[in-house]
Protein backbone atom coordinates (compact mmCIF):
# COMPACT_ATOMS: atom_id res chain seq x y z
CA UNK A 1 0.00 0.00 0.00
CA UNK A 2 1.35 3.55 -0.75
CA UNK A 3 1.70 6.69 1.61
CA UNK A 4 -0.24 9.51 0.11
CA UNK A 5 1.79 12.66 -0.86
CA UNK A 6 2.62 14.71 1.47
CA UNK A 7 0.34 17.97 1.67
CA UNK A 8 2.08 21.16 0.52
CA UNK A 9 -0.12 22.90 3.13
CA UNK A 10 0.36 22.38 7.05
CA UNK A 11 -2.12 21.69 9.39
CA UNK A 12 -4.38 24.77 9.84
CA UNK A 13 -2.44 25.49 13.75
CA UNK A 14 0.66 25.61 11.60
CA UNK A 15 -0.33 27.58 8.99
CA UNK A 16 -1.79 30.29 11.96
CA UNK A 17 1.28 30.50 13.58
CA UNK A 18 3.65 30.70 10.33
CA UNK A 19 1.16 33.56 9.16
CA UNK A 20 1.18 35.47 12.54
CA UNK A 21 5.38 35.55 12.37
CA UNK A 22 4.81 36.74 8.55
CA UNK A 23 2.74 39.41 9.25
CA UNK A 24 4.99 40.73 12.22
CA UNK A 25 7.76 40.49 9.87
CA UNK A 26 5.86 42.53 7.23
CA UNK A 27 4.28 44.95 9.73
CA UNK A 28 8.29 45.53 10.86
CA UNK A 29 9.45 45.71 7.42
CA UNK A 30 6.88 48.64 6.59
CA UNK A 31 7.52 50.69 10.06
CA UNK A 32 11.16 50.67 8.76
CA UNK A 33 10.16 52.08 5.10
CA UNK A 34 7.58 54.57 6.76
CA UNK A 35 10.26 55.65 9.61
CA UNK A 36 12.76 56.48 6.55
CA UNK A 37 10.06 58.78 5.06
CA UNK A 38 9.45 60.81 8.22
CA UNK A 39 12.75 60.66 9.36
CA UNK A 40 13.52 62.40 5.41
CA UNK A 41 11.26 64.80 6.23
CA UNK A 42 11.97 66.36 9.87
CA UNK A 43 15.38 66.65 11.33
CA UNK A 44 15.65 63.52 13.45
CA UNK A 45 18.34 60.99 12.65
CA UNK A 46 18.60 57.58 13.27
CA UNK A 47 21.51 55.41 12.76
CA UNK A 48 22.38 52.65 10.84
CA UNK A 49 22.32 50.44 13.57
CA UNK A 50 18.97 51.01 14.30
CA UNK A 51 17.65 50.53 10.65
CA UNK A 52 20.02 47.18 10.57
CA UNK A 53 18.64 45.53 14.15
CA UNK A 54 14.87 45.99 12.95
CA UNK A 55 15.57 44.84 9.19
CA UNK A 56 16.96 41.68 11.28
CA UNK A 57 14.52 41.32 12.99
CA UNK A 58 11.77 41.16 10.06
CA UNK A 59 14.11 38.57 8.81
CA UNK A 60 14.05 36.77 11.54
CA UNK A 61 10.65 36.45 12.06
CA UNK A 62 10.30 35.84 8.09
CA UNK A 63 12.44 33.00 8.17
CA UNK A 64 10.74 31.81 11.45
CA UNK A 65 7.13 31.29 9.57
CA UNK A 66 8.65 30.50 6.60
CA UNK A 67 10.57 27.51 8.32
CA UNK A 68 7.67 26.80 10.78
CA UNK A 69 5.67 26.12 7.41
CA UNK A 70 8.27 24.00 6.47
CA UNK A 71 8.08 21.56 9.43
CA UNK A 72 11.85 22.21 10.31
CA UNK A 73 13.44 21.47 13.71
CA UNK A 74 15.34 25.38 13.60
CA UNK A 75 11.74 26.67 12.71
CA UNK A 76 10.69 24.93 16.01
CA UNK A 77 13.31 26.88 17.68
CA UNK A 78 13.02 30.22 16.23
CA UNK A 79 9.12 29.71 16.53
CA UNK A 80 9.53 29.17 20.36
CA UNK A 81 12.01 32.43 20.66
CA UNK A 82 9.80 34.79 18.11
CA UNK A 83 6.59 33.69 20.71
CA UNK A 84 8.69 35.52 23.16
CA UNK A 85 7.39 38.61 21.85
CA UNK A 86 3.74 37.67 21.42
CA UNK A 87 3.89 36.87 25.29
CA UNK A 88 3.40 40.52 26.23
CA UNK A 89 0.03 40.50 24.72
CA UNK A 90 -1.22 37.62 26.63
CA UNK A 91 -4.52 37.13 25.05
CA UNK A 92 -2.76 36.24 21.81
CA UNK A 93 0.97 35.17 23.49
CA UNK A 94 -1.11 32.40 25.13
CA UNK A 95 -3.47 31.08 22.47
CA UNK A 96 0.00 30.25 20.38
CA UNK A 97 1.95 29.14 23.34
CA UNK A 98 -0.27 26.86 23.54
CA UNK A 99 -0.91 25.89 19.91
CA UNK A 100 2.75 25.29 20.00
CA UNK A 101 2.65 22.69 22.61
CA UNK A 102 -0.31 20.97 20.76
CA UNK A 103 0.69 17.32 19.59
CA UNK A 104 -0.33 18.46 16.34
CA UNK A 105 2.00 21.03 15.98
CA UNK A 106 4.54 18.86 17.23
CA UNK A 107 3.83 15.91 14.76
CA UNK A 108 4.11 18.88 12.18
CA UNK A 109 8.16 18.91 12.95
CA UNK A 110 9.08 15.05 13.32
CA UNK A 111 10.47 13.61 10.18
CA UNK A 112 8.36 10.59 8.56
CA UNK A 113 10.04 7.62 10.14
CA UNK A 114 9.31 9.45 13.46
CA UNK A 115 5.97 10.54 13.11
CA UNK A 116 3.35 7.42 14.29
CA UNK A 117 0.72 8.34 12.16
CA UNK A 118 2.78 7.89 9.07
CA UNK A 119 4.75 5.27 10.02
CA UNK A 120 3.70 1.24 9.22
CA UNK A 121 3.19 -1.49 11.52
Amino acid sequence: MESPAPSSRPPACVALVARTHWTVSATIAISIGLLRWIVAKFPVEFSPRTYAISTTLAVLFGLAGTLVWFGTPAGKFLSRLCGLLYLARPSLGSHLWRIMDSEEFQAHFRRDDQNPETSKS
